[in-house]
């Protein structure tokens, strides 16, 4: 939940302690909405790491490394060349080959799953079972039993 919301903040440029404002209005009544953002000045950064380095895991990377308050540390990917360029490209310390080296990286807060969909599914019950927090790209499991 942390995350999404420091990658929310983030896509909406929202810095510090900064309001969201909705107004809806119609010809019987007017009601606001307003929430407010809190500074994460107090907590630490969260380290990602991010599992694929496919298209759609460098979009996600990309994402993170402009986010406040998060740090992508670690990428993997079965094919280590796309991982190591990847890693070179965003600045990443770490690249791998094997997913479960994110997984269980005991420096990773979450992990951001962007694997090819056939793997989600046990990629995301290693992460629980690992206590990270977690984001997957869709779908999160090829069939129903998953």
């Amino acid at each position: 939940m942390k995350i999404f919301f420091a990658l929310l903040l983030s896509l909406v440029n929202l810095h510090d302690a900064t309001a969201f404002f909705a107004t809806t209005t119609n010809r019987l009544r007017s009601s606001s909405l307003s929430m407010m953002a809190e500074s994460n000045d107090s907590q630490k950064d969260i380290r990602v790491g991010v599992i694929g380095a496919g298209r759609i895991g460098v979009v996600h990377l990309e994402a993170i490394t402009k986010a406040p308050g998060v740090t992508p540390v670690i990428i993997s990917n079965p094919t280590i060349s796309k991982a190591e360029k990847a890693a070179k490209q965003f600045n990443l310390p770490q690249f791998t080959s094997d997913a479960m080296d994110v997984i269980e990286d005991p420096n990773i807060d979450a992990v951001w799953i962007c694997s090819p969909s056939q793997f989600h599914a046990d990629q995301i019950k290693a992460a629980a079972a690992a206590g990270k927090d977690i984001f997957c790209e869709k779908p999160i499991a090829t069939n129903l039993a998953e």
